[in-house]
């Protein structure tokens, strides 16, 4: 039995919705690396190289995305929602957004 279901096994109805509820919003903000591969194959490859094996076309000033997936940029999702100079406004959804960035921290030397 998952520890999930004997906790909730002891709790009343609306404890049991509180506690499911929380789960969702984490498992919500975890983006598909293999659908953010595809959107950056199709949005980003025309200026960013966006692969572990320098896919893509490095136009001036944007930054590979091995390289992004290394700095430190705590959130990433903000950072790729700004509007950028030179880059046009894509108008990404949050499930995008995600998956875009689950790709280029899939990218990260490990």
């Amino acid at each position: 039995m998952s520890r999930m279901k004997r906790i909730a096994t002891g709790l009343s109805g609306p404890a049991v919705a509180f506690l499911l509820a929380g789960a969702v919003p984490a498992a919500a903000q975890m983006g598909d690396a293999y659908r953010g591969s595809a959107l950056a194959q199709a949005w980003c490859a025309s200026c960013h190289v966006i692969g572990s094996k320098g896919s893509g076309r490095a136009a001036d000033m944007a930054p590979p995305f091995p390289a992004v997936a290394g700095k430190p940029i705590s959130d990433l999702a903000a950072w790729i929602s700004r509007e950028h100079t030179r880059m046009p406004n894509f108008n990404l959804g949050r499930r995008e957004i995600d998956d875009l960035v689950a790709y280029i921290r899939s990218l990260a030397v490990k």
